[in-house]
């Protein structure tokens, strides 16, 4: 669950490469791409594999943050929505291997401001923090402690949907799907105030089926990514100009 949210942030990271250059703010070297050249998607793909070596640092021109490793203060992966009465964060988090992504597919339509865009990453070490609070079942359930995780495989492809208002790039939807093939996480002191719970959650993170868990969890997961992407894809593109972004 962890791993795809922070696929999630690199796909904002890159979108901030190739949309939000701002002409004169783009680093020595990186071509500015324009929306008439017939090729515009070579030229987005030129420009962001020319960037990779910066992304990994960040960019602090373009406001970009570094993305090897990447350090998220807090994220919520449970709000209450899914199961009203359990909420869940994960804070202080760091993931390493976002640096080395492969751009797999790229589609734009800039005429509708349709963009079909592909990732793959090999690889992902995370590690933090988390708090679980709330009930499950009936069961209380309050726990704090770190956490380790790493994922295998990471494909993931976001269509994005937008319209232009007042000449700044809006997008009105964006729909997440992800594949991962393999994952494991490791909770430090959960549930330690309920051993016989503590001990049956261990247990069934080291019997159950990952494929089953990966199946259950990843249409929830692809709704929550899909929701934090747009948010901050549209916070990205909010003060600026699209003939910036894209010039003729």
């Amino acid at each position: 669950m962890v791993n795809k949210s922070f696929l999630v942030v690199l796909f904002v990271v890159l979108m901030a490469s190739f949309h939000g250059g701002l002409g004169s703010k783009l680093p020595d070297g990186i071509k500015l791409c324009h929306r008439s050249d017939p090729e515009v998607e070579t030229c987005v793909k030129n420009s962001v594999e020319a960037l990779k070596p910066m992304l990994k640092e960040g960019l602090p021109e373009l406001n970009v943050p570094g993305i090897d490793p990447f350090k998220m203060e807090q994220i919520e992966i449970m709000d209450g929505t899914l199961l009203p009465e359990l909420k869940a964060s994960l804070v202080n988090l760091e993931v390493i291997g976002l640096g080395d992504f492969e751009i797999t597919n790229l589609k734009m339509d800039l005429e509708n401001h349709v963009y079909d865009v592909g990732v793959k990453v090999p690889f992902l070490d995370i590690h933090g923090g988390y708090n679980v609070d709330g009930k499950l079942l009936s069961t209380t359930i309050q726990s704090t402690g770190t956490f380790n995780a790493n994922a295998t495989g990471l494909d993931g492809q976001a269509l994005m949907k937008g319209a232009l208002k007042d000449n700044h790039l809006k997008f009105e939807s964006i729909d997440f799907k992800l594949k991962m093939e393999d994952f494991n996480l490791d909770l430090d002191n959960f549930l330690t105030e309920d051993p016989v719970l503590s001990h049956a959650a261990k247990q069934l993170l080291k019997t159950a089926n990952k494929e089953d868990i990966i199946k259950m969890a990843t249409p929830y997961i692809e709704k929550k990514c899909s929701d934090i992407l747009l948010k901050l894809c549209n916070e990205i593109f909010e003060n600026v100009d699209y003939d910036e972004i894209f010039p003729v």
